[in-house]
C-alpha cells in the first residue's frame, strides 16, 4: 500500500497540476519585459521602453464617459513622445499590483492590476492587458489595453 501511495505522489508530483519549468521560464521573461518596460517609463527613457516594444505598439485606454465607454487609441511614438516629454512634476509612478500571464505559442497575455500615482496621490487605477509576441531577440509588448478607474477602494 505504501508503494501505491509513493508512486501515486512521485506522479502527482511529475506529471501533476504544475506548470513546465519552459512555462514558468517564459512567464518569468514576460514579467520581465513588463518590468523594463515601466523602467523606461519611469525613467523618461525612449530606448529602455523601445527594447521591449513591437514597432506596431499601439496603447488603448478603456473608460467611462457619461457611462458609456469608450476607447482611446495612442500610437507608440505618440505613447513615447507623452511619456519622454512630461514635466519633472508631477512623478508619474505606476506601481504594478499582480501579474496573471497566459502563453500560447508565439502570443502572451499579461493581466496586471495597477495603481496610478501622481507625486504621493493615487489619481487611478485599474488593469493593464499586456500583448506580447515572442520573437527571437524576446518578447515584445505591441499592444497595451489598459483601464482606468477614480474608484480605487477594494
Amino acid at each position: 500500500m505504501k508503494k501505491i501511495i509513493l508512486l501515486l505522489l512521485f506522479t502527482f508530483i511529475l506529471f501533476g497540476c504544475s506548470e513546465s519549468n519552459s512555462n514558468i521560464s517564459e512567464k518569468n521573461k514576460i514579467e520581465t519585459a513588463i518590468k523594463i518596460f515601466f523602467d523606461g517609463f519611469h525613467k523618461k527613457d525612449s530606448l529602455i521602453i523601445k527594447s521591449v516594444i513591437e514597432n506596431s505598439f499601439e496603447l488603448k485606454s478603456v473608460s467611462f464617459q457619461n457611462e458609456n465607454a469608450f476607447i482611446n487609441n495612442l500610437n507608440g511614438d505618440k505613447f513615447i513622445s507623452a511619456v519622454v516629454n512630461r514635466n519633472e512634476a508631477p512623478v508619474w509612478n505606476e506601481k504594478l499590483i499582480s501579474f496573471e500571464i497566459k502563453i500560447d505559442g508565439p502570443l502572451a497575455n499579461a493581466w496586471v492590476e495597477y495603481e496610478f500615482w501622481l507625486d504621493d496621490k493615487l489619481s487611478h487605477c485599474g488593469v493593464n492587458s499586456f500583448h506580447l509576441l515572442k520573437k527571437e531577440s524576446g518578447w515584445k509588448i505591441f499592444t497595451i489595453t489598459d483601464s482606468r478607474r477614480k474608484n480605487c477602494s477594494k
